[in-house]
């Protein structure tokens, strides 16, 4: 938030008042600055001089050798001087060219700026000035040009400004209103104002460990760096003083995660003791074999619902790896303990199809579900929060509606987190929170927090995994059922469509089944989007009228969707023309073509999920991705990665790479704020590093220690009320 100040302070450095700024501050209070400036620094979010010290460059120029002019070679960043021997104006009027032509003895350069406004360069650059010019040399008409450099004019007996020349130079992104010459200026005075003051948040036993410089040393090297400073490591953002600072930011979120998790599991969860009898009958009903992985996992989480502290577990698997079955066997034990289970997906569409999997087992086992969305209103509301609140019903399925303060559990023992990417830290709180608030009296009190099972179909970068998950234990789905084939991904352009219909058509005449799946419900006048419901039509009639085709979109109601899936299982429907509904949680093996059209418009994840809906067989599948330009770079990298692997990690790490962490896990994110330094990609190490230390740091802290006070405050500050990290305060 941009401080407002007494009049008497703005400007205060113009005035030659004396007095120290401190790190809280306004820029206004700098020299130089004012209101004008710092409403434009305000724009990038520098308010404070805190701020302005940790606003880093984002790449350097070594200008450590300023070259003579004969020894200047097209095509290299040049940094020379010379003394201005003529210039002159041409072209148009209104916006002309300048040209400045200097000479330092060895030879002439011409400098020169097109379509410049006004007299201002016209004006500095007279006859006889010297100058100090950088950019990259070009060759024209025989001899050599630097196209809009960055200069340095040099009155009469001046010498060279110390923080542009003569060193290593930072380059930053820079506010409206200032040159790189004033704001390196700027910063400078910012440094020597109050660098000192910047707080240490690293322990001091984990910078000695680690040899980390002090976090005002690290600044200080970071904006100007030592003369013998790595240039590689400058530019690649990789110097011992950026990684220091990588390793804070990562060091209080993971301190922070740590300290939240030595919560979590000193509270008293409920103890599940099932016997072997339901989960025989319920082998028993499948009618196939898990997988050694699906047992494997199906084992740890047994274990932790055996104990007396929460579970706190994140189940990741791959498209068509056997996630819901896993959950099925875990809600299965917690309700043969006498407990209820709570399954929250993002969406009413995702909840619905989870309930039609489930329930079809549960019924047969003689166990009431229910489910819970926004859509579900009236009588029917009513009754299934009363049969919650009473027990009768054991497992209940919702969208965050699960959530809302109307809704009581009698005994939530177990709650599951579908797709956790598209919730916040806040509402798994939240639903941790009916545990603690169940009415039935327990041994010891009269409420539990449940065990907590989070799942995602999205392979997570193991960097995502130890920061928006790190509070989790891990288990990993990492074998298909077998007889499975990947599906084979062929890219096409709009106007070759008609090989998929052909691939389509030999493989229902075969007896298989088809996707069609479209970006949006009905036709849209503001996207250019082939759309579900017009092409519903369109296909019935022109393409594959000897077929049965289907409409399946979020816009149905739950019975009508129900249906429409029985069909296409029955194989009543051959042609399912449908929207991302189907992204998860379908499951037709006979489904052996998927056809998406506009796929330059989908993201790599949500493609490789909706690939994955013909991989469940041992039958041949093919997945063709339709895109019409024009294509974005991104999106032509995207359909390529889905043509090179199906490898679920490979896919995610790419897409982290091109969509960064925020768009990775959509608006909702995990809650936590984003890094200032700190890049996910790039700096594992210091993620790993970080991680380590803090969690071993976390069993034996007293963040009473006077020197660890900075850490505290940020800890409450940045992650206090996210974490509910109580005992910190």
């Amino acid at each position: 938030m941009n401080p407002d100040l007494p009049k008497e302070k703005i400007g205060a450095g113009k005035s030659g008042r004396s007095f120290s700024p401190g790190l809280a501050d306004s820029v206004r209070y700098l020299k130089g600055v004012g209101p004008r400036l710092g409403e434009k620094l305000g724009q990038k979010e520098i308010f404070t001089l805190a701020d302005l010290l940790l606003y880093l460059p984002y790449r350097y120029e070594d200008r450590r050798e300023l070259k003579k002019i004969s020894r200047l070679k097209p095509g290299e960043k040049a940094v020379t001087s010379g003394k201005v021997v003529a210039s002159g104006k041409s072209g148009f009027r209104r916006r002309p060219t300048f040209s400045v032509v200097i000479d330092d003895g060895t030879g002439a350069l011409t400098l020169k700026w097109f379509r410049l406004p006004g007299n201002y360069l016209e004006e500095k650059l007279q006859k006889g000035r010297m100058v100090v010019a950088s950019s990259v040399a070009r060759s024209y008409d025989g001899g050599l040009e630097l196209h809009h450099p960055e200069l340095e004019i040099l009155n009469e007996g001046e010498d060279l400004d110390s923080w542009s020349f003569g060193r290593i130079v930072p380059v930053y992104s820079l506010p409206e209103g200032f040159s790189q010459k004033s704001f390196r200026s700027l910063v400078a005075r910012a440094i020597e104002s109050c660098a000192e003051q910047l707080p240490e948040l690293t322990p001091r036993e984990m910078s000695a460990k680690n040899n980390w410089p002090l976090a005002r040393e690290a600044v200080r090297n970071i904006h100007f760096p030592r003369a013998d400073a790595d240039l590689k490591e400058l530019e690649e953002h990789r110097t011992v003083w950026h990684r220091a600072l990588y390793y804070e930011e990562f060091f209080v979120l993971e301190l922070a995660l740590a300290l939240s998790r030595r919560e979590m599991v000193e509270a008293p969860a409920y103890l599940v003791r099932a016997g072997d009898r339901p989960i025989q009958q319920l082998r028993e009903l499948l009618g196939f074999s898990l997988t050694p992985a699906q047992e494997r996992v199906i084992r740890e989480i047994s274990g932790d619902l055996a104990r007396r502290r929460p579970m706190h577990r994140l189940l990741q698997g791959d498209v068509g790896s056997g996630k819901t079955v896993v959950a099925l066997f875990s809600a299965l034990r917690a309700i043969s303990s006498g407990l209820q289970v709570a399954i929250m997906a993002p969406s009413e569409v995702l909840a619905e199809q989870h309930w039609l999997v489930l329930h079809r087992w549960l019924d047969r086992l003689g166990i009431e579900s229910g489910l819970l969305t926004s859509a579900i209103r009236g009588d029917e509301r009513r009754q299934i929060l009363e049969r919650t609140a009473s027990a009768q019903i054991s497992l209940l399925v919702g969208t965050q509606a699960l959530i809302q303060e109307k809704v009581e559990f009698a005994r939530l023992g177990l709650a599951i987190i579908d797709e956790q990417h598209r919730f916040g830290v806040r509402d798994r709180l939240l639903l941790k929170s009916k545990g603690a608030a169940s009415r039935a009296p327990t041994v010891g009190g009269t409420g539990r927090t449940p065990h907590i099972l989070v799942m995602t179909a999205t392979p997570i970068p193991r960097s995502l995994a130890m920061t928006a998950y790190g509070d989790l234990d891990i288990s990993l789905l990492d074998q298909m059922p077998p007889g499975r084939k990947p599906a084979q991904t062929r890219l096409l352009s709009g106007k070759d469509e008609k090989k998929a219909w052909s691939e389509i058509k030999k493989r229902c005449n075969l007896g298989e089944q088809a996707f069609v799946v479209y970006p949006l419900v009905e036709e849209s006048a503001k996207l250019e989007l082939q759309d579900a419901t017009r092409k519903f039509e369109e296909l019935s009639a022109a393409v594959f009228p000897e077929f049965k085709l289907g409409l399946l979109h979020g816009r149905l109601a739950p019975e009508e969707k129900e249906r429409v899936m029985e069909k296409f299982r029955a194989g009543q429907i051959q042609v399912l023309i449908a929207t991302t509904v189907i992204e998860v949680g379908i499951d037709v093996p006979n489904a052996t073509v998927m056809v998406v059209e506009h796929a330059e418009r989908f993201g790599l994840s949500q493609l490789h999920q909706l690939r994955g809906r013909v991989a469940r067989s041992a039958k041949e599948a093919v997945c063709f991705l339709i895109a019409h330009p024009p294509l974005t770079d991104s999106a032509k990298e995207r359909l390529q990665v889905m043509t090179e692997t199906t490898d679920g990690f490979k896919i995610s790490e790419t897409d982290l790479r091109l969509r960064g962490p925020g768009e990775f896990f959509g608006t909702a994110q995990s809650g936590l704020p984003p890094f200032r330094f700190a890049d996910l990609i790039r700096d594992l190490k210091e993620l790993a590093l970080a991680r380590n230390d803090a969690f071993a740091f976390a069993d034996t802290v007293d963040l009473n220690r006077p020197d660890l006070a900075p850490l505290k405050k940020e800890l409450l500050q940045k992650y206090g009320k996210l974490m509910h990290l109580a005992r910190v305060g």
